[in-house]
């Protein structure tokens, strides 16, 4: 099933820019839904799985709390945060990981040409995350892990799945369907 695309922000012009950036792929244009202005109009389409991008730099809200009230409303859907400069940090970006925002695009001079890329990537099943942000994810569940099991322990693959997505607060739904 192919998802839609929603933009949420408070802000009417910065939402039209998203737009107007993502508007250089019909494929991206087809999937695009009336932008939210606030959490309540997102959480209007309830079990209408998309790719929500969320507004960083317009959104009084925290985003990791947010994206997890969305996902609880709408099972399956995936996230693209738009980070200011300041806030694009990859402290900042591991706590959103964390929280299952699979993309990151800060809102620099080329943001408009990396936006659609990114979105793409979501929509395709894929993830638009630093790579720095990616290695010290990695670093921090196998420090995690080595710290729970036993010597000679280890865990099967599938388990180690299992434990990341739990990680990353992902609904038992969605962590089915990831199988």
């Amino acid at each position: 099933m192919a998802l839609a695309l929603q933009v949420v922000s408070s802000h009417h012009l910065g939402a039209l820019d998203i737009e107007k950036a993502l508007s250089v792929q019909e494929f991206l244009v087809k999937r695009l839904l009336p932008h939210a202005a606030t959490e309540a109009e997102a959480l209007k389409w309830s079990n209408c799985p998309r790719v929500f991008l969320l507004d960083g730099f317009s959104l009084n809200l925290t985003l990791g709390p947010l994206s997890s009230r969305l996902r609880t409303n709408s099972p399956g859907s995936r996230f693209l945060a738009l980070l200011p400069s300041p806030r694009s940090d990859k402290s900042e970006m591991m706590l959103l990981f964390h929280c299952g925002i699979e993309g990151f695009v800060t809102l620099y001079e080329k943001w408009n040409r990396e936006l659609p890329k990114a979105a793409m990537a979501l929509l395709q099943g894929g993830l638009w995350v630093p790579s720095e942000v990616l290695l010290a994810f990695v670093k921090q569940m196998k420090t995690l892990l080595d710290r729970q099991l036993l010597a000679g322990q280890s865990l099967t693959a599938r388990e180690g799945q299992l434990l990341q997505l739990l990680f990353r607060h992902f609904t038992n739904k969605e962590i089915a369907r990831a199988s």
